[in-house]
C-alpha cells in the first residue's frame, strides 16, 4: 500500500516553451506557503511536502503524457522537481497516452491507468491537465479503483490558474474529494432499496463530511433504516408494516427540508418501501390487512432475490389461512399472545399438512386428528369455493424447497431447479387466494 500521486503532464500553449506561464499556487489546506513554478504537479507535491505530515508523503509519481507533452514537458517538469522538493519521488511514466478518441483507446487509457494502481494504494488525483476525455476516463476510474482495489482516495485536486488574480495573489489548489463522496452515498441507498441492506448507508453516516448528504446521516433515520431492513431479512412479519411505517416517518420528515441530490435519494427509499407499510396499525388478527402485508413482504423478498427468507413467508402464509378460518376461542386471541402463538403452532402445521397431502392419505391421530376436525369445517368451505385446489397445487413443492434451504440442500442432491420462477408463480397463485378471500368476504370479523 503506497500513497500515489497521479497526474496528466499537459502542452499548454503551442507558441511557448514551457506551454504554462510561472505562476503563485497555494495549497490553504496543507500549508499557507505559496510556491512560484510553471507546472501545478510542482506546487501539489511542494505542498505536500511541506505539511509534514506522514500520510502526505508521496512514495511515486504516476504521471501520464502524449508524445507532444513528454517531449516538451518532461525533463522541465523533472527539473523543476529538483529545484523546489526536497526529495523528489519515484516518478513511473506509463506507456504514452495515444490521442486519437477512440473507444479502444478510451479503454486503454482505463487499463494503463489500473495498471499502475495497487490493492490498498491511498490516491491523490490531479485534474490540472488533460488530453480530451482523458480527465473523464479517470475520474470515472475513482469508482472502480473504490470497489474493486480498495484505494482511498486521499485527494482529487485542480490548480485553478484564475487570470483575474491581482496584485500577486496565489492560484488555489482546490481539493475535489468530498465531491466523489456522492458515488458512496449512491451505491448506500442502492444497498438498501435493493437489498434491504442498510449496513453502508449507517457506515457513510459516521465518516460523511459533506452538507448536502447530511440529511442522509441522522442517527436516528439510519437507526429506523437498520431496523425495518432487519425485520425484512429476518422475515419478522407480525413487526415489519410498523419498523416500516417508522422508518419512512423520518424520511418523510427529511424530505421536507431538503432538494437536490438527498431528496432524490430519499425519493428512492420512499418509492421502494412505500409498499410495506400501512395506513393502520396493525390489529394482531389474521384479517385482510395483514394478508394483504403478507403478499407485498414476499414481493420485497423475491424482489431482493432473498429466496430462503420469501419461501418462508409462503409457507407461514398457508398456515395464515387455517388460522384465518377457526372460530370460538380460537379466534379471540391475538397472534402475539401466548395462547395466540400456541394456537398457531397447532393449527397453522396441521392445516399446512392437510393442505400437502390427499385426503386418502391423511395420517392425523389423537391430538392432531382433534386439531383436524376443528378445521373440517373452514377446510370445505375453501373447498367449495376453489381455494384449496390452489393451495394444494403448490404447497408440496414450496414446503419441498422451504425445507431444503433450513437443512442446507443436504438430503437433496443438488438445489431445487428455476427456484426464482417458482417463487414468482406460488406468489401469482397467493395473491389470487388472498384477493378471493377478500372478495368473498372470508375475513373473520374477529373480536377484540
Amino acid at each position: 500500500m503506497a500513497n500515489v500521486f497521479i497526474s496528466f503532464l499537459g502542452i499548454g500553449s503551442f507558441n511557448k516553451k514551457p506551454g504554462y506561464e510561472r505562476a503563485k499556487y497555494v495549497w490553504t489546506e496543507k500549508t499557507s506557503q505559496a510556491i512560484t513554478c510553471c507546472f501545478a504537479q510542482t506546487a501539489i507535491l511542494a505542498a505536500l511536502e511541506a505539511c509534514e505530515d506522514q500520510n502526505s508523503t508521496v512514495d511515486r509519481v504516476v504521471l501520464f503524457r502524449t508524445r507532444e507533452s513528454d517531449t516538451k514537458h518532461l525533463k522541465l517538469l523533472k527539473s523543476e522537481f529538483n529545484d523546489h522538493l526536497k526529495q523528489a519521488p519515484k516518478i513511473i511514466e506509463p506507456d504514452l497516452v495515444p490521442t486519437e478518441m477512440t473507444v479502444a483507446n478510451q479503454w486503454g487509457w482505463f487499463e494503463n491507468l489500473l495498471h499502475h494502481v495497487d490493492s490498498g494504494d491511498r490516491i491523490t488525483m490531479d485534474f490540472t491537465h488533460g488530453m480530451r476525455a482523458v480527465p473523464i476516463i479517470f475520474s470515472s476510474a475513482i469508482g472502480f479503483l473504490t470497489r474493486a482495489k480498495n484505494i482511498t482516495l486521499e485527494h482529487a485536486l485542480y490548480a485553478w490558474y484564475d487570470q483575474n488574480r491581482q496584485n500577486g495573489e496565489p492560484h488555489p489548489i482546490v481539493d475535489m474529494k468530498d465531491f466523489y463522496v456522492i458515488n458512496d452515498w449512491a451505491e448506500s441507498v442502492s444497498r438498501l432499496t435493493e437489498d434491504a441492506d442498510a449496513r453502508k448507508l449507517g457506515e457513510m453516516a459516521k465518516q460523511s463530511r459533506v452538507d448536502a448528504m447530511a440529511p442522509l446521516a441522522d442517527e436516528d433515520l439510519i437507526a429506523a433504516f437498520q431496523e425495518m431492513t432487519d425485520c425484512i431479512r429476518n422475515v419478522d412479519v407480525n413487526n415489519v408494516s410498523q419498523k416500516v411505517n417508522d422508518a419512512l416517518a423520518y424520511v418523510q420528515q427529511s424530505r421536507t427540508k431538503v432538494g437536490g441530490s438527498a431528496r432524490l435519494m430519499l425519493d428512492l427509499v420512499w418509492e421502494k418501501f412505500c409498499a410495506l407499510a400501512t395506513d393502520d396499525p396493525p390489529s394482531g388478527r389474521y384479517d385482510q390487512p395483514y394478508f394483504e402485508t403478507q403478499i407485498k413482504i414476499i414481493e420485497v423478498l423475491m424482489e431482493h432475490r432473498l429466496f430462503m427468507q420469501a419461501f418462508t413467508v409462503m409457507r407461514e402464509l398457508v398456515g395464515a389461512i387455517g388460522m384465518a378460518g377457526i372460530g370460538g376461542k380460537y379466534a379471540k386471541k391475538k397472534m402475539a399472545s401466548g395462547d395466540g402463538k400456541k394456537y398457531r403452532k397447532r393449527f397453522a402445521e396441521v392445516f399446512v399438512n392437510m393442505m400437502q397431502f390427499p385426503v386418502d392419505k391423511w395420517k392425523f391421530s389423537g391430538f392432531t386428528e382433534e386439531t383436524r376436525l376443528k378445521l373440517m369445517p373452514w377446510f370445505e368451505k375453501l373447498q367449495k369455493a376453489g381455494i384449496e385446489p390452489q393451495l394444494r397445487e403448490i404447497i408440496d413443492d414450496m414446503v419441498k424447497i422451504r425445507n431444503g434451504f433450513d437443512h442446507a440442500w443436504t438430503s437433496e442432491n443438488a438445489a431445487f431447479q428455476g427456484i426464482e420462477k417458482k417463487g414468482k408463480e406460488y406468489l401469482t397463485v397467493l395473491h389470487n387466494v388472498v384477493s378471493q378471500m377478500a372478495e368473498q368476504e372470508f375475513f373473520s370479523k374477529q373480536e377484540n
